[in-house]
């Protein structure tokens, strides 16, 4: 298996019997799932080096405690500065879609993104060694 800039490679694919935690990784918040967010965090990539990245569901700000669950979109994903941001951008829509008739959340999720108390996205993203 290799890496692709045109489709989500998932670190599992790289090493399907490994146990996998992440310390001290970078974190940044999404309130909207545009391209242009995923594109932030891959500019500020270091070049010809691979990051591990995850998404979390916040449902609400306003209620959010880092002690309380979080929705966990997927497995983690592999990217480089070079992945593309719209593919990123599009599987996360199709991740959040799924935990919505998943845990039965409201379908305005999607409408809130912009309301500072409505939902968001925790990414945590760190460089890892592949070889």
């Amino acid at each position: 298996m290799t890496m692709t800039i045109k489709s989500i490679t998932f670190l599992d694919q790289l090493y399907p019997f490994g146990i996998f935690s992440i310390s001290d990784p970078s974190i940044d918040i999404f309130d909207s799932t545009e391209s242009f967010e995923i594109a932030k965090i891959l500019n500020s990539l270091d070049n010809n080096k691979v990051y591990v990245l995850s998404f979390e569901l916040v449902i609400s700000w306003s209620l959010y405690d880092e002690d309380n669950p979080t929705i966990t979109l997927s497995k983690p994903i592999l990217i480089t500065k070079n992945s593309n941001s719209k593919i990123i951008s599009e599987f996360l829509l199709e991740r959040i879609s799924l935990a919505v008739d998943s845990y039965y959340l409201d379908d305005d999720l999607f409408k809130s993104f912009d309301n500072l108390e409505g939902p968001g996205i925790i990414v945590k993203y760190k460089e890892i060694k592949l070889f």
